[in-house]
């Protein structure tokens, strides 16, 4: 039995009408960030400092996922997907054609396709992923045409009705990063420094993740803008310097959040913060179902 229809059945008394007021960019997500390296192999070189995510997307999606960081990437040989230079050798169609899949199986739940990081950034790439998917009957993606206006005083339920599949599902796509959502993104919330590092135990391991939990908190504070949607990055950053120090650790991203039990201390404060949208995290299969239950209690006035 999948997450939802456990949910269902734990809160039948929930009426769908609940959920589709509540407004949009209010609306809790677990979000997979780098969603598309859950197809990057182990046994590509280097996949350490690449891999955000150790799960494909119907696997992500049965763990809690509702968004998906997505950033295309335009080949000679088509569109896949990337995390910076790192191309992943799998192909976007097969990718959302899961994520459609999944979605006609679970219409009761919507999720949101969020496109950014274009390469190359440019409107030809750009007009080729939303071809594809066009192809595949998704809906255009809000942003596409220059303007987020649409956004503004959308509902859960507005969404769930614009994204309607052919088979009954909900996949609602918009243009991320940089155009329609705030990514609230902060460079100095690396796990590693030069006197210590993330990892549960090791020195200053409690400041360094404090240093997190305080940014979690400080975004959460802050009234999201009418026409955007927007992310809380409960995850590690990386620059050159923290890359270098996590190989040497013998350490990768998926392992760095493992070690720092990020996502089992972030789900703890879920339920103290007072907006919530994209709750975006590494390894998102790592206690992703603990995360899910509390953002959609959260969501449904379960808790304070």
């Amino acid at each position: 039995m999948s997450l939802s229809l456990v949910f269902v059945c734990l809160l039948g008394s929930v009426t769908c009408a609940c959920i589709d007021d509540i407004p949009l960019n209010q609306w809790p997500m677990l979000r997979s960030h780098n969603a598309g390296t859950g197809y990057i192999s182990r046994a590509v070189p280097l996949w350490q400092v690449a891999k955000n995510q150790n799960e494909n997307f119907t696997e992500q999606l049965n763990c809690g996922v509702r968004a998906f960081d997505l950033r295309p990437a335009c080949t000679d040989d088509g569109i896949i997907m990337r995390h910076g230079s790192f191309r992943i050798s799998y192909r976007l169609e097969d990718a959302m054609r899961e994520t459609i899949t999944w979605s006609n199986r679970n219409p009761q739940e919507l999720v949101v396709v969020s496109n950014s990081h274009y390469s190359p950034n440019n409107a030809d790439c750009r007009n080729k992923v939303w071809e594809l998917m066009n192809n595949l009957k998704l809906m255009r993606s809000v942003g596409s045409d220059g303007s987020c206006e649409q956004l503004r005083g959308m509902t859960v339920g507005d969404a769930k009705q614009l994204s309607r599949t052919g088979g009954g599902g909900h996949v609602f796509i918009v243009e991320g990063e940089g155009m329609c959502s705030d990514a609230n993104w902060d460079s100095s919330l690396t796990c590693y420094r030069a006197d210590g590092n993330c990892h549960r135990g090791s020195p200053r391991s409690e400041q360094i993740t404090q240093e997190l939990l305080t940014y979690i908190r400080a975004t959460a504070s802050a009234e999201p803008r009418a026409d955007r949607l927007f992310t809380i990055q409960a995850h590690w950053q990386y620059n050159t310097q923290s890359v270098l120090d996590m190989l040497d650790a013998g350490s990768d991203i998926l392992m760095d959040t493992q070690l720092s039990d990020i996502n089992n201390i972030a789900s703890g404060m879920i339920f103290d913060l007072e907006y919530i949208n994209f709750f975006q995290v590494d390894n998102a299969c790592l206690y992703g179902p603990v995360m899910f239950f509390a953002l959609r209690l959260k969501a449904l006035g379960f808790v304070n």
